[in-house]
């Protein structure tokens, strides 16, 4: 690579340069967490959204096509159910979801099966000892990092790192024992606070006492410079790289994100009853003046769950769940990843040289 882009966190973690893909779920898999970490970057494989026998696949086809670090990003949120059964669903439908059920109808789909297990505790604590049991050399925790987890990877020598939307989260994930703390500010795709990401990376970057890494909204070069000038030690993207060749985004995902504007997304409960930041579509607006209906996690995640996986297998853009950052409106392209990473550190360093030309201090 011809620009070279390092700050303390490459070497904590083995990587090249300090720019790490999120793992998205339904997106990031092995191969292009593969692409990412042979370009020398930290790649992600998103293990929530897939089964056990699923993750156990994916790592091994990372294991297949590189020798760099990978990192596995699973959920461990409080108040999970212990197992799928625990979760209690009414009997009916809410109103939009019986209107979305009407309208795949017309599209000639009706709703199909769904292995999605709400982020039960059983789930991940399965996935957890896969992906230890694979030498990931990096557990990326999202939605809470209970101490079990961190033992459990210090044991395997593993590093953790908690993404987080709170400095009290930053607070608590560092008693954990956390090695690296990621702020995601609001304006970041899937799970996130409503803090954003310049206030609360100041925020954390007070207290912290382990390396903290930026994210939220990322999809340019100047955006990461302007994090690192404040003292964040590396970037963790998301959205960018789903919308790249090697991202496992249905097609129709990929041309939602390289469509959207810059007022296409919003932050809502209606994915799974936790905030998610997503485009606005088909899925979003049967809401609206029924937000009386919505439930709160897991219920809602288990009830819309055969409206994501059937629309997503169908390719329907209008009624798939797209989880997205607020940096979509920047993305218009569909480059491979190794491309958007080069992309990134050479615009990292040219913004920051460039604040060296035109910043005068003394």
């Amino acid at each position: 690579m011809p620009t070279a882009l390092r700050t303390p966190i490459c070497d904590l973690l083995g990587i090249d340069v300090p720019i790490m893909q999120a793992g998205m779920g339904g997106v990031a898999y092995g191969r292009l967490a593969a692409v990412v970490s042979n370009a020398g970057g930290l790649g992600s494989i998103g293990g929530i959204d897939i089964t056990p026998d699923e993750l156990d696949a994916e790592i091994r086809l990372f294991r297949k096509l590189s020798s760099r670090p990978l990192c596995v990003d699973l959920g461990f949120p409080a108040n999970a159910p212990k197992g799928l059964a625990e979760v209690g669903v009414p009997a009916e439908l809410p109103g939009p979801l019986k209107r979305l059920q009407q309208e795949l109808r017309e599209h000639g789909v009706e709703l199909g099966p769904t292995h999605d297990q709400a982020i039960s505790i059983a789930d991940n604590r399965l996935k957890l000892e896969i992906a230890l049991g694979h030498g990931a050399e990096v557990i990326a925790c999202a939605l809470g990092t209970p101490r079990w987890v961190v033992e459990a990877c210090r044991a395997k020598g593993a590093k953790v790192m908690s993404i987080v939307g709170l400095a009290k989260h930053a607070r608590s994930a560092i008693r954990s024992g956390t090695d690296v703390v990621i702020v995601q500010g609001t304006e970041g795709g899937g799970h996130t606070g409503d803090v954003g990401l310049i206030t609360l990376l100041a925020e954390v970057l007070e207290f912290s006492s382990v390396p903290v890494v930026a994210a939220g909204g990322l999809a340019k070069g100047a955006q990461i410079a302007a994090c690192l000038t404040m003292g964040a030690q590396g970037a963790w993207v998301g959205t960018r790289f789903l919308a790249t060749r090697e991202s496992q985004a249905e097609d129709g995902f990929k041309g939602a994100v390289v469509e959207a504007g810059h007022d296409t997304t919003l932050r809502s409960t209606i994915f799974d009853g936790l905030h998610v930041r997503q485009l606005r579509n088909r899925f979003t607006d049967v809401w609206d003046g029924h937000e009386d209906e919505l439930s709160p996690y897991p219920t809602q995640r288990v009830l819309t769950a055969p409206f994501r996986f059937t629309a997503a297998g169908a390719n329907l853009k209008a009624f798939m769940n797209l989880p997205a950052g607020a940096g979509s409106g920047m993305i218009n392209d569909l480059p491979g990843a190794a491309e958007v990473l080069g992309r990134l550190v050479e615009e990292t360093v040219e913004a920051l040289c460039a604040v060296s030309k035109t910043v005068k201090y003394s």
